[in-house]
């Protein structure tokens, strides 16, 4: 079992036993191994132990390129960092399609495992079809199945999903033998889906938080509760929407490319002991607004 309740910002341990960094950085749309190069160095200097990536971003080969060459100077192993990759549900052939696209993140990311392996969508974003409710159900146990087996052999340590609803979590339940261990998904104050979060509480299954900071979005950050927390912690507006997830009890991969920036979502981050109270504030500003342009919530059945 993997150990890392001692990093920067603590960690999560998993319902099989393996434990996950709280904080990550997310790498998705870091298009160049330079830029790569840069943000892993100081992702590794400032504590950061967790990296997310994905088939889909097409940069897992880069992911592998630098933590093969920043890992020595900082005295760390393989065994020292946790990567979280993901694969599609992307046609028929999804047995041969995900133990295809596993092959290819392990040889991407210059590893012999992953240490978390999601199903990205519940349904493939470019080739589903919200309506196709048999081919969508089908492909998603099957999927699961192979990532099962997966498990079993060693190539990964532990498995989950991302963008999942409840109800896909209830339909999972009924093959399942191997429960998923996380849920990645949108949360932010304008989208704090409740009941999904509760439900993925209740079935010690953690919550993965993505676009934390609205992608941009200039009027949460004026909204009355956060300019009042600004004040109150001398922090910014994105510190304050990065601590809404931590303080929320749920894990976090904030995306950047600069290295002041990538320092100080984790440290300023963990510094923020939001209140009850304030948690409260925030998510009553709910309006079931999400931004990232396919991460939406998921209509399909």
């Amino acid at each position: 079992m993997s150990h890392f309740t001692q990093v920067v910002g603590g960690a999560f341990k998993f319902s099989d036993g393996h434990e996950m960094p709280k904080v990550g950085l997310g790498i998705s749309r870091i298009p160049t191994q330079e830029a790569l190069d840069t943000s892993v160095e100081a992702a590794l200097k400032s504590g950061y132990r967790l990296f997310d990536t994905a088939n889909l971003y097409k940069n897992e080969h880069y992911l592998g390129n630098s933590l093969k060459k920043y890992l020595p100077v900082f005295g760390l192993t393989r065994e020292d960092v946790f990567i979280t990759t993901k694969v599609r549900t992307l046609n028929d052939n999804t047995i041969e399609e995900t133990e295809k696209q596993l092959a290819n993140s392990l040889s991407q990311l210059q590893t012999d495992y992953i240490d978390l392996l999601l199903i990205h969508y519940p349904r493939d974003r470019d080739t589903g079809n919200d309506d196709d409710f048999e081919i969508n159900k089908s492909r998603r146990k099957i999927v699961w199945q192979t990532l099962e087996k997966a498990k079993e052999s060693g190539k990964v340590r532990s498995i989950g999903v991302s963008n999942y609803e409840v109800y896909h979590l209830i339909e999972m339940f009924e093959y399942a033998k191997v429960r998923p261990v996380l849920n990645q998904y949108e949360y932010q104050p304008y989208l704090t889906r409740p009941t999904l979060k509760k439900f993925c509480d209740l079935n010690n299954i953690v919550v993965q938080s993505y676009s934390s900071l609205c992608w941009g979005d200039k009027e949460i950050l004026q909204e009355e509760p956060i300019v009042q927390l600004c004040q109150k912690y001398n922090q910014t507006p994105q510190a304050i929407l990065y601590a809404f997830a931590y303080c929320s009890n749920t894990s976090m991969i904030p995306k950047s490319a600069t290295p002041s920036r990538i320092h100080d979502n984790l440290h300023n981050t963990i510094s923020i002991q939001l209140t009850d109270e304030e948690l409260k504030s925030l998510r009553a500003l709910d309006k079931g607004k999400s931004f990232p342009p396919i991460g939406q919530t998921w209509r399909c059945l």
